[in-house]
């Protein structure tokens, strides 16, 4: 028998595939939206960092919290392109068959859409909130760990 070789694997077009990318889409489009418009909302200075004990302690533009959002943006559609292409996604659990790979992809799809979470979340917390604390961002953190934790054992279960 023949060892699984991971950079052999073509990925194509499927429905769930689809599915994922017109929710990242949609899901995209509701978020920047929402941030183009706290963005508007919000007053002339706004805090832009935070300490250890969740008080803000340094403070700037509105349009610049949108620098994080754009970059965490940025890496979700990356996660969105790199379903496509397994070879390149890194998993801490050795990839051994094809049903393993579409573990890899449907988990790489739900982090991307999480992380459009992400961006909601440091807006929503830097512009919308009269009394800014870090809960809303540490929500989609454990949100995300969960996440890995959940997917990294199905796909070790799933050799």
């Amino acid at each position: 028998m023949e060892k699984f070789d991971i950079k052999k694997v073509k990925v194509h077009r499927t429905a769930s595939g689809t599915i994922f990318e017109m929710a990242f889409v949609l899901t995209a489009l509701i978020v920047w939206g929402l941030i183009i418009w706290l963005v508007h909302q919000a007053p002339d200075i706004v805090p832009t960092h935070f300490d250890g004990s969740g008080k803000p302690n340094a403070y700037g533009s509105p349009v610049g919290v949108t620098i994080p959002c754009i970059i965490i943006t940025i890496v979700a559609i990356g996660c969105m392109v790199v379903a496509y292409f397994p070879r390149y996604i890194n998993m801490p659990v050795g990839i051994e068959n094809i049903r393993q790979v579409g573990l890899v992809i449907t988990s790489v799809r739900v982090v991307g859409i999480t992380l459009l979470l992400m961006a909601l979340a440091i807006a929503y917390t830097m512009l919308g909130m009269s009394s800014p604390h870090a809960f809303p961002i540490l929500a989609v953190v454990g949100l995300l760990l969960l996440e890995i934790i959940v997917f990294t054992i199905l796909i070790h279960k799933a050799k």
